[in-house]
């Protein structure tokens, strides 16, 4: 039986008593794969802005991932009335926010790691800063994904509940069946302790007032295929508390996933052109999903070289700013801007998009008498906090993933990359349950299909550990063939154009709005042979299409130099005089020094645009000691 909503919209039982718990009930919904979660989301706001009447500023959502807070977000634009103002953040956005609640003039924030901005904030709600903030304590919080609340975070949002338990109530949602971020705990005893331990921590804390329910049903797989996995999420969620119980019924579940998979058809080879058809042409969207980035390297790499148009799917930390940022900071001299003055400025595909994209930057940008402050966007922009619905990637029909990037996701067409029996570990440490949740969350992704590759060949792809990249070895441990590139590769102190490799930096951001897109084939090429220090690379310019487009970051020319070293007592004399294969990720709005921008004749705003850069880049070794005299760039 299902109640209607005024939509029209039907609720299952379950769905109905999340939905209309009390503002002060404290509720524990489990979860599984598509049951309809963000939907009973978006109700249980709707039902707390209308019909309890909280106002959207006394309601906190937090989730995980960006994707979450997206679909969040967008669900309540199409769903909700009420509800429409309600603020939804990750974990890390949220931390980032409250510690500049406190303290609106630090600036130590930008350079400062996740972690421990997350352990910042924990001390901030200790302290009782949301008691002294503007908006108060909230009255609910609504918290999603929390399975994967591990270490810091796990301990953050304990103690805002903790804190606040008499005056508010709140909806958690989860399922352990889905817990794959334990891998964020290094210690192997540690990580076992913390698996469903914030589970265990609200059942002990709240005891008979907390309120369970379960959402059973599944509302995204519409074919007998797409349902092969759904059966193993109750045990998966029912996994014993005793570590090696668990582990020996982890690999059972891992072996019954494998088995299951393996009935599953094989898409073929991308050697063969039916196969690259039906990834250029397919009719909805694809996600090929793999166990590790450097099987996502690989893959994307092959799919260059193929020309099948793809995007790598980013972590759910990488926060660029678009570029239409940059155009209205510069398309105005004003200091403030008033929501229909911004709707003349900014064009967004839909009228509805630009109101919501307008109430987002008030949140973080808000001035006098309900309008935007520009100098204040341009510091959210510079300190990398921005509402995270705002810098979500746009949707891309072929997307290839690790599963841990996915989850939360859904694709019509889901291609999963074989896993490795667990007789082929070789003896490395596995967390059998961790790896039978990652299985099981790949392949509850699709909507209709589920397909499996064949597992590449990645051997000579590792990670290295001292820098967190992904690099291109051989057969001898010293070779050091390539390197993955990240968000942090690409300088941001200053314009490109403005230093090495130098241009005329109007004429490159004309160029880089007009003249690059996503997904388009960089290079970086040594710009001579004198590193600016003893533990970093000399200077690399990156170009498209022969042009100068910006310069790889200090960050950037530390880690290859770590890399190049390969043992402690080694100097490294020798570099790649070019990096191919990389391509652009995106173009982003930066923000800098307003005199440094309006030197360079680029406005007195601050603001400017650079590539950001993804892929796996191959050495060239030709010139490795030193540049020929005379060299010049492409």
């Amino acid at each position: 039986m299902t109640s209607r909503n005024g939509d029209g919209f039907s609720l299952t039982p379950a769905q109905s008593s999340v939905v209309t718990q009390p503002w002060d009930a404290r509720t524990l919904v489990t979860a599984g794969a598509g049951a309809g979660k963000t939907t009973t989301l978006t109700y249980r706001l709707e039902h707390l802005t209308g019909t309890e009447e909280l106002e959207a500023g006394e309601i906190l959502v937090l989730s995980f991932s960006r994707a979450a807070v997206r679909e969040l977000r967008e669900r309540v634009d199409r769903l909700a009335t009420t509800a429409r103002r309600v603020r939804a953040q990750t974990f890390d956005g949220w931390a980032l926010s409250l510690l500049l609640l406190e303290d609106p003039q630090r600036n130590d924030l930008a350079g400062t790691g996740f972690d421990r901005r997350i352990r910042m904030a924990t001390q901030a709600i200790e302290r009782g800063v949301l008691d002294e903030c503007e908006q108060g304590v909230p009255a609910h919080v609504v918290i999603d994904e929390v399975q994967d609340l591990v270490g810091a975070r796990r301990d953050m949002v304990e103690a805002l509940l903790d804190r606040y338990a008499d005056n508010c109530g709140f909806t958690v949602v989860g399922d352990a069946a889905q817990a794959v971020y334990g891998f964020q705990v290094t210690d192997p005893d540690e990580r076992a302790a913390e698996t469903n331990l914030f589970l265990r921590w609200v059942r002990c804390s709240f005891g008979d007032d907390l309120v369970e329910v379960t959402l059973a049903d599944n509302f995204r797989a519409r074919t007998p295929e797409s349902r092969i996995a759904l059966s193993f999420g109750a045990p998966l969620q029912n996994l014993s508390d005793d570590a090696p119980e668990a582990a020996e019924e982890g690999e059972a579940l891992y072996a019954e996933l494998r088995s299951e998979l393996s009935l599953a058809p094989a898409f073929g080879s991308f050697d063969d052109p039916f196969t690259l058809d039906s990834l250029r042409h397919f009719d909805g969207t694809t996600a090929i999903l793999c166990r590790d980035n450097g099987q996502v390297l690989h893959l994307a790499e092959r799919l260059d070289e193929l020309g099948v148009d793809h995007r790598i799917q980013r972590s759910p930390r990488s926060r660029p700013a678009p570029v239409w940022m940059a155009d209205l900071l510069l398309a105005t001299g004003a200091g403030r801007l008033t929501e229909d003055r911004f709707l003349e400025l900014v064009a967004l595909p839909q009228e509805a998009a630009s109101k919501r994209t307008w109430h987002s930057l008030r949140r973080c940008a808000g001035g006098a008498r309900g309008t935007l402050d520009l100098e204040a966007l341009r510091r959210a922009i510079a300190e990398g906090r921005l509402p995270d619905e705002l810098t979500a990637p746009p949707v891309h029909p072929l997307v290839v993933s690790t599963v841990h990037r996915a989850k939360g996701l859904e694709f019509d067409r889901v291609i999963v990359v074989e896993p490795q029996a667990p007789s082929d570990w070789r003896g490395k440490h596995r967390d059998a349950p961790a790896e039978a949740r990652l299985l099981y969350v790949a392949m509850t992704r699709p909507r209709d299909d589920i397909y499996r590759l064949s597992r590449p060949n990645t051997w000579m792809i590792r990670k290295h550990q001292q820098i967190d990249r992904w690099y291109v070895g051989g057969r001898q441990s010293y070779v050091r063939a390539g390197v993955e590139a990240g968000d942090l590769d690409v300088c941001r102190e200053a314009p490109a154009g403005a230093t090495e490799p130098t241009s005329d930096p109007v004429l490159s951001q004309q160029y880089l709005r007009e003249g690059v897109r996503c997904g388009d084939p960089v290079e970086l090429y040594r710009l001579h042979d004198l590193p600016a220090s003893a533990e970093e690379t000399p200077p690399y310019g990156i170009f498209h299409e022969g042009r100068p487009i910006g310069a790889v970051s200090d960050r950037f020319r530390r880690d290859m130099w770590r890399l190049l070293k390969t043992n402690v007592g080694r100097k490294v004399e020798r570099w790649p005089c070019r990096v191919t294969g990389l391509r652009v990720d995106t173009v982003e709005t930066v923000a800098g020094f307003p005199a440094l921008t309006e030197r360079l004749g680029l406005g007195d705003r601050g603001v400017w645009i650079a590539p950001r850069l993804c892929g796996l880049g191959r050495f060239d070794w030709t010139h490795a000691e030193t540049l020929p005299e005379g060299h010049c760039h492409p």
